[in-house]
């Protein structure tokens, strides 16, 4: 739920310490680094190049240090190598996929030929779980946890970019009819995979990009590659809303746009919006240039500081909000209707969202703004901006003057919101510290 720095790709272990150690020197939070394809031994999934990391196990003991964790990328395309262990294993055993004339599907990814296994087989689908052990992930650690991509599944050369409606899956099923539940097989094996690792002790993370009903269960969802630009980063609001009400509640946008080069604006504007969306991370394409957050400028660092603080200070609520999707299936990203349905001047509501039953926020998606237009709903509801308390009443629209310091966020009248507003570096380092409960008066003065 905190904040996550990713590329493609951090280069190698000195890289990595760089990039911790300048979120240390800026004093921006964060909790987890990632890797991306390049970190593996030429895109073989559960390796590392050991040229440029030659001991992941001390680096992901050294950001643990810190309060932070690692995630690694495993795609679903297994590299044809007789010498790469995870292919030679599965072909001896048959795991892969099978054409309509029952030969293993051979297709073309990240790693050139490739394969792909079968997790429609209970067999197959125990034994890509066992690969996240200790044992058969060498290098790996409890900080470490997972990201499937590619997993609808790619295929470069395929029909469509993806397998070929006739590829044979376990129990004689065509892909033409079970499509969809290809990339969740793979993330709740990912998934079943990290629980048993830890004995069942550790509740795991899992990010993916494919998903279907019940994927909720075991993963965080991203929208995919999307570029930086400003129609990209208001486009995000209603597909984060249109996942979150269809049952997918742990999802966000790449921060910035993975393609691309985002202008300071932009990216602080994205910073700011997405702040306040359930997944929180900036990545970025391998031909993009470098973007941490200190690279613009003292003041641009500044602004995104802020926003990172302001994410972490809404942890407690956050976390009160998934456990409460978790007990009742409420998403914490909502549609103004899902907490007004009464106002009919919610239902094409897109430019703003709740968060929980308490904040009203609305990012600032174009450039060169000084001015937006914000609806505030709700029949004798009042609302209090949580920067200057200033209140507006529901039912009314109103312009509200903006500058680079944030974006509008309101909360509601009659709602307590927690707090850590002591300022951490990383999520894990806070959880002593005391929690500030706001509260915001409803119209009758009543809480």
């Amino acid at each position: 739920m905190a904040y996550h720095q990713c590329r493609w790709n951090y280069n190698d272990e000195d890289d990595v310490r760089s990039v911790n150690n300048g979120f240390e020197q800026y004093q921006i939070p964060l909790d987890v680094i990632w890797l991306d394809i390049e970190h593996t031994n030429g895109k073989r999934y559960f390796t590392w190049d050991t040229s440029k990391f030659p001991d992941p196990e001390k680096l992901q003991d050294d950001l643990a240090i810190y309060g932070r964790r690692m995630v690694t990328i495993t795609d679903p395309h297994i590299k044809k190598d007789d010498g790469y262990h995870v292919y030679a294993e599965a072909k001896s055993h048959g795991y892969f996929v099978k054409t309509k004339d029952g030969a293993d599907y051979e297709g073309w990814c990240w790693p050139g030929s490739s394969m792909w296994l079968d997790y429609f087989n209970p067999d197959i689908y125990k034994w890509y779980s066992q690969r996240f052990t200790y044992e058969a992930y060498k290098g790996s650690t409890p900080n470490l946890f997972i990201w499937n991509d590619m997993n609808e599944p790619s295929v470069f050369n395929g029909p469509e970019v993806t397998f070929p409606k006739d590829i044979v899956h376990y129990g004689g099923w065509e892909n033409r009819d079970v499509h969809n539940i290809y990339g969740m097989l793979q993330h709740m094996a990912s998934f079943n995979g990290l629980v048993d690792r830890s004995n069942g002790n550790t509740r795991p993370f899992v990010l993916t990009r494919s998903f279907f009903a019940g994927s909720q269960r075991t993963t965080a969802v991203w929208t995919g590659d999307n570029a930086a630009q400003w129609s990209h980063l208001k486009i995000a609001v209603p597909m984060l809303l249109s996942l979150s009400v269809t049952g997918i509640p742990f999802v966000g946008a790449d921060v910035g746009g993975f393609f691309n080069n985002p202008d300071p604006q932009l990216l602080v504007r994205w910073y700011q919006a997405a702040a306040f969306q359930p997944f929180y991370r900036e990545h970025a394409h391998i031909d993009t240039a470098r973007r941490e957050p200190w690279l613009f400028g003292d003041e641009n660092t500044r602004l995104i500081r802020q926003a990172i603080e302001q994410r972490y200070s809404y942890l407690p609520y956050w976390y009160t909000l998934f456990y409460k999707q978790e007990k009742q299936g409420i998403p914490p990203m909502l549609p103004l209707w899902a907490n007004f349905p009464r106002d009919k001047n919610t239902f094409r509501a897109e430019d703003s969202f709740m968060i929980g039953n308490g904040l009203l926020v609305c990012p600032v998606t174009e450039a060169d703004t000084n001015q937006v237009s914000i609806y505030f709903p709700g029949e004798n509801t009042v609302w209090y901006d949580i920067r200057t308390f200033a209140q507006h009443n529901g039912l009314e629209r109103g312009l509200i003057n903006v500058n680079m310091e944030s974006i509008p966020v309101f909360q509601r009248g009659g709602e307590i919101i927690p707090q850590r507003l002591r300022k951490r570096r990383a999520s894990m380092l806070a959880i002593h510290d005391p929690i500030t409960l706001v509260v915001a008066l409803d119209r009758n003065v009543r809480n």
